[in-house]
């Protein structure tokens, strides 16, 4: 069996600045952006999900280095999941290949009965804190401070750790902290557990009670979300570059707790991210995981939506291949903000964020998708005059290309493989025009072109394709 623990070097905290606002975050003019320290952006990012948080080898810096590097302006995980794996290393995940410094927001108790992973059980009135990054608190908040200071937004999806399942095939429940043989108080028959999903009193808080013995399981399990809600909201408000989502995906019930936790974090100036049934109460509006290589539908309808919201893909296949590429674009060019899901399905089950962490043999970070991923970010963040002006108006290009455009103005059209760009419709008048390589991230020469009657363009290859054109009047 290989060794449980090789930490990495230990890293200073970031500086939190004592001036700090609530939140850099808002929604820009159009409502369909999201502005940042008062710059417009279409979202590009990558997510690390559970595993940033959970093992504590990642290298999350160097992480957000290189996504800074490519400008990408968004990283994304999850508030955690309970490691799957036994102290003995009988039972070992294969995305790390061996046992690994397991982390979750709650301290573990120091003698006792073993958890089911053989370590001891949590106690889930007290959090983990130490130093970054081999405990829970003080990295989320140096991982936050350090994106904050390479221009990086942070999301964070809370609840519910992942007790999805409960089967001898997948058997997610057996290892969860709420779960009574891990230290919690929590008991779960079903396959798809729904107990910690339920609380006591939706629309009344009960966190700053002292905890009771006796108390209904389902009000130690809402006493115990809204104390990690209310301590991932305080360590985080300094840093003014964090969203918090709900589920994100939502592929197993929300129980009854939904809008009670909205609440929470909106009354405390969160910015809160949901699913589409809670458009009018949310901050921005995260879209199921959507199937396909062409998502451009998706986006735009839901940008058509009232009212209107940031609209943000966190996580979805295709997760590798020219098909992510495909994916990211169509979506983007829907008025969609995209965050690619960098840690499964991928080309080998160690390629993606698990590629940080030195102790996976194998490890592959991906960066090709890496750079793709910064390719786009930085045409559409970098280099368009107004992306706050740009919508999705595929009305005015032919079948297998899409648009977004400020008409008139500028337009990013993207043309799948083996489509041709025809019935291009520009207004009478000069413009100019390039091709922009999504594999690369470099422009092609320039070339006028005449407004005024549908025009076509000969793509460079049969690939995808980015054009870019301006008006010159």
């Amino acid at each position: 069996m290989r060794s449980a623990i090789r930490w990495l070097v230990v890293l200073p905290l970031a500086t939190v600045g004592a001036s700090s606002p609530a939140s850099d975050l808002g929604i820009s003019d159009s409502g369909h952006y999201i502005t940042y320290r008062g710059e417009d952006l279409l979202l590009v990012g990558d997510s690390g999900t559970q595993c940033v948080m959970q093992n504590a080898n990642i290298d999350y810096r160097g992480w957000i280095d290189d996504c800074a590097d490519r400008g990408i302006r968004a990283v994304h995980l999850w508030s955690f999941v309970p490691p799957r794996q036994k102290a003995d290393g009988s039972v070992i995940e294969d995305r790390y290949g061996y046992v690994y410094p397991g982390l979750t927001p709650w301290a573990r108790h120091e003698g006792g009965p073993p958890a089911n992973d053989g370590f001891p059980q949590w106690d889930l009135t007290r959090f983990d804190e130490g130093e970054a990054p081999a405990n829970y608190w003080p990295r989320l908040r140096d991982l936050c401070g350090y994106a904050r200071d390479r221009g990086i937004i942070v999301g964070i999806t809370v609840f519910f750790g992942w007790p999805k399942w409960n089967t001898p095939e997948r058997p997610d429940w057996a290892y969860h902290p709420l779960n009574v043989i891990n230290g919690g108080h929590l008991t779960d028959e079903g396959d798809i557990v729904t107990a910690p999903q339920t609380i006591h009193s939706p629309g009344t808080e009960v966190w700053r009670e002292d905890w009771s013995d006796g108390w209904p399981d389902a009000k130690k399990t809402q006493w115990v979300w809204e104390r990690l809600s209310e301590k991932l909201i305080r360590e985080t408000e300094p840093f003014g570059n964090v969203f918090f989502c709900f589920m994100d995906e939502h592929s197993y019930p929300e129980g009854n707790c939904g809008d009670h936790f909205m609440e929470f974090y909106r009354s405390r100036g969160a910015v809160w991210v949901d699913w589409e049934d809670r458009r009018a109460g949310v901050d921005w509006v995260c879209s199921p995981t959507l199937p396909g290589e062409d998502e451009n539908s998706a986006a735009v309808e839901a940008f058509g939506r009232e009212p209107v919201r940031p609209y943000v893909l966190l996580e979805g296949p295709p997760y590798m291949g020219d098909g992510l590429r495909r994916a990211m674009w169509t979506f983007l060019i829907g008025g969609g903000h995209y965050l690619f899901h960098g840690d499964e399905r991928q080309e080998t089950v160690r390629t993606g964020i698990m590629g940080y962490d030195p102790e996976v043999d194998g490890g592959d970070k991906a960066m090709d998708k890496r750079d793709w991923l910064g390719h786009a970010s930085r045409l559409l963040n970098r280099r368009l005059l107004s992306v706050d002006a740009m919508a999705p108006h595929n009305e005015l290009i032919g079948e297998g290309s899409y648009c977004l455009a400020s008409p008139g103005r500028e337009y990013v059209i993207y043309s799948l493989p083996g489509a041709t760009i025809d019935d291009l419709r520009l207004p009478p008048g000069p413009h100019r025009a390039r091709f922009y390589d999504p594999r690369t991230g470099r422009y092609g020469d320039a070339f006028p072109l005449q407004g005024g009657q549908p025009l076509s363009i000969p793509k460079p290859s049969e690939a995808d394709w980015v054009l870019h054109i301006r008006s010159e009047d």
